[in-house]
């Protein structure tokens, strides 16, 4: 054979080769596997798994995730919804008894309307609700916040303006707003406390919805002419005026006393002064509360 047969024959050698690698790759007989080519129904593609993006991961994100609640006991705060600021995601209720309760919430409270889930946004001002807290830190939290059911309610707390019996009208003055509303008394309004009259104080449950809103209930605080003790801490005096100011301690709220030098004896007169510690008997006259006794208990220390 000569050395260009040979060469020929090798090169053929090659081409079959790598003829026979290739047709099973490539091929469509019987004995080749279809799925190289087309995906069977139910049968993804492997390289499409293996592109496939994957899950993100599922665990607690420590940055961002709120940590869990301290598994501790809980307590039952009862009251109406004094305020709220939704920018601090926090309110304030006043409790049936007495005082003020600063109390923080997140999306790890819960809000619930009887049987059913509520939101944070159903909260209203003058609602009544009971909250079960627990400490985080040193802030109150609110575990769980209880709904009033009946949604349609309202509360609102003012001062007496008009009142016609007869008629069955009634009209206050908002003491957070200082607008003036009016409202609808028939014989199935339940009233209690004495006084109900021009000046009174109260706080009134309502049903809102109509022009005139509905009263089921009234409650008299304070009426013209009642007298109330006050025992805290003047926090602002003006001789001149004969004014004080004084942090009641039993309800944490600042109270507008005037009051009559002349019938405060010398010796307490000495000791009254912005700090001092005071009882207070004082009476409502529709305007405001007018001191019948000052007692000076002592002297501040700071």
């Amino acid at each position: 054979m000569t050395l260009a047969g040979f060469v020929r024959l090798g090169i053929a050698g090659i081409f079959a080769a790598a003829f026979s690698v290739a047709w099973p790759q490539t091929g469509t007989g019987p004995d080749s596997d279809s799925s190289h080519s087309i995906n069977a129904p139910g049968h993804p593609d492997q390289s499409a798994k293996q592109q496939a993006v994957m899950p993100p991961n599922q665990a607690p994100d420590k940055l961002f995730d709120l940590p869990r609640l301290k598994e501790s006991r809980a307590s039952l705060i009862g009251g109406t919804l004094d305020s709220i600021d939704r920018l601090r995601s926090r309110f304030v209720v006043r409790p049936f008894g007495q005082g003020k309760v600063t109390i923080a919430f997140d999306p790890r409270t819960q809000f619930v309307r009887g049987a059913e889930v509520a939101a944070s946004q159903d909260m209203h001002r003058g609602d009544r609700v009971y909250v079960e807290t627990v400490l985080d830190g040193t802030a109150v939290f609110a575990k769980t916040v209880h709904l009033p059911k009946d949604a349609a309610q309202g509360t609102t707390f003012g001062q007496i303006i008009g009142y016609d019996a007869a008629q069955g009208s009634l009209t206050i003055r908002d003491q957070l707003s200082s607008l003036t509303a009016k409202f609808r008394v028939t014989s199935k309004t339940t009233v209690t406390g004495a006084g109900l009259g021009p000046g009174a104080l109260v706080q009134i449950s309502f049903l809102p919805g109509e022009e005139t809103p509905l009263v089921r209930e009234i409650q008299v605080l304070a009426a013209p002419g009642s007298v109330f003790t006050f025992s805290g801490r003047i926090t602002f005096l003006d001789l001149a005026s004969h004014e004080l100011v004084i942090a009641n301690a039993s309800d944490d709220k600042r109270y507008e006393i005037q009051f009559n030098p002349a019938a405060i004896e010398a010796a307490a007169k000495e000791r009254l002064q912005e700090g001092a510690s005071v009882t207070i008997a004082a009476r409502f006259n529709g305007q405001g509360y007018i001191a019948e006794s000052v007692t000076v208990l002592s002297r501040s220390t700071e």
